[in-house]
């Protein structure tokens, strides 16, 4: 008996992701210009703009102020100390609405139709979803095997490595993997920008010029107080041995600075020293990340942070505990699904069934190539064989003995016959012999 294979595949909860390739990006710096205007004793804004310069190339200018009073010039040292690798990257898709995070996974480019990877399960240009080439693809890929044909249990094997029969895990975030990326996301509904910002900048010369003096005025500048009242924070090792402190500042503001001891003492060597930034005019409790180099070894360290215009003598200093996540092993689970089909009337045993299957004609049906032909032949030879076996086993075998069970007097009644007819032959045997 032949089937034909049928594969139909359905989004799971309706869900979709779009793939981006992402290539070398441009770097751009962002600033925010407000301008305020003191007056009936409080303060009120009067201009602002954004002004995006990029860092790719030489010196940008830019005029913050809408009047063109205030000219700001940047330029980089160099390009940014981080950018994500060149290749491919997805996110859920949302339509009408923002984007979710883009994150990180083997996937197919546009050329490529691997099942080892992820996006081989595309939408065209019609909006239907299809797998290119998917007639021989599918057919490599999956296999059906029959367990018990009357119970309709079969054994379901799909040879691709990223298949999940159930709920499933996306990998992180990018701004979960990388410490040093604050978000990162499709940006237009084109789909054709990702924006990453950066959660830590490069270094940058800023250059501000005021072009004539109006009203008398003068430029005056002033920047927030740099202040720290404390800090809790744990020393991370994560799955892919990058290392850094995740720290928690309260009351901070302004450029703080921090050393991390050899051990527990105060008063022990230095082995790092790091400085960050809380961007904040007001004192505020933040979270940050800050890279740590491998020199920081396992185990509890004394690290103290103190504000710029401290002493190092007047810094916060606290035990900071080491916690270290074990290596990721690439280990494929591969298991086995058993499933039941669902046809409840296939395999039945009626004389509808049996009547299809004694019209020769049905026997051929299907049999298109030489190979199936050969199969038939040899169903047909075996039904046969074992036949002509279920004939000899009941003619020879199964009727003599029920016979023998059901009446036995019969068969000592036909034995008798048999003996009385020796007898003569033997009476007859002995005359002749005394005649001669």
């Amino acid at each position: 008996m032949m089937g034909e294979l049928e594969i139909h595949l359905h989004l799971f909860r309706n869900q979709t992701y779009t793939a981006v390739k992402l290539e070398q990006p441009s770097t751009f710096a962002t600033f925010v210009y407000t301008a305020y205007d003191y007056s009936n004793g409080r303060w009120i804004e009067k201009d602002r703009s954004t002004i995006r310069s990029q860092l790719d190339g030489g010196t940008q200018d830019r005029y913050l102020d809408s009047l063109g009073r205030i000219a700001l010039s940047v330029s980089a040292g160099g390009r940014a100390s981080h950018q994500l690798e060149t290749g491919m990257y997805f996110a859920n898709s949302n339509p009408g609405g923002e984007m979710d995070e883009l994150r990180k996974q083997p996937l197919n480019e546009i050329t490529d139709n691997n099942f080892d990877r992820l996006g081989w399960y595309r939408m065209d240009e019609s909006g239907r979803f299809h797998v290119n080439n998917g007639i021989v693809k599918m057919e490599e890929i999956h296999k059906a095997k029959v367990k018990n044909c009357h119970d309709q249990t079969y054994r379901s094997i799909i040879d691709a490595k990223n298949y999940m029969p159930g709920n499933f895990n996306l990998s992180r975030p990018l701004e979960m993997v990388y410490p040093w990326i604050q978000s990162a996301r499709i940006y237009d509904g084109s789909q054709r920008q990702v924006i990453v910002t950066h959660a830590e900048g490069t270094n940058l010369h800023i250059t501000l010029q005021v072009n004539g003096d109006n009203d008398g005025h003068r430029l005056v500048f002033f920047h927030n107080a740099s202040r720290i009242s404390d800090f809790t924070g744990t020393i991370i090792v994560d799955s892919r041995s990058n290392r850094y402190f995740n720290v928690t500042v309260y009351g901070a503001s302004g450029k703080i600075n921090g050393a991390v001891k050899y051990s527990t003492e105060r008063d022990s060597d230095e082995i790092f020293s790091f400085t960050t930034y809380v961007h904040d005019l007001n004192a505020a409790n933040r979270s940050m990340i800050i890279p740590l180099p491998a020199v920081v070894e396992s185990g509890p360290r004394m690290i103290c942070m103190y504000a710029d215009e401290q002493r190092e003598e007047q810094a916060v200093c606290r035990i900071v505990l080491y916690h270290e996540t074990p290596l990721e092993v690439d280990i494929e689970h591969n298991t086995w699904h058993e499933m039941v089909g669902s046809c409840p009337t296939c395999n039945q045993i009626n004389l509808t069934g049996l009547s299809k299957y004694l019209n020769p004609m049905s026997w051929v049906n299907g049999v298109s190539s030489l190979g199936e032909f050969v199969m038939m032949a040899t169903d047909i030879l075996v039904y046969v064989c074992v036949l002509v076996v279920i004939y000899v086993v009941l003619t020879k075998i199964v009727i003599p003995i029920c016979k023998c069970w059901i009446c036995p007097m019969y068969i000592m009644s036909q034995s008798r016959p048999k003996s009385k007819r020796r007898e003569k032959s033997k009476r007859g045997d002995d005359d002749e012999g005394m005649r001669v």
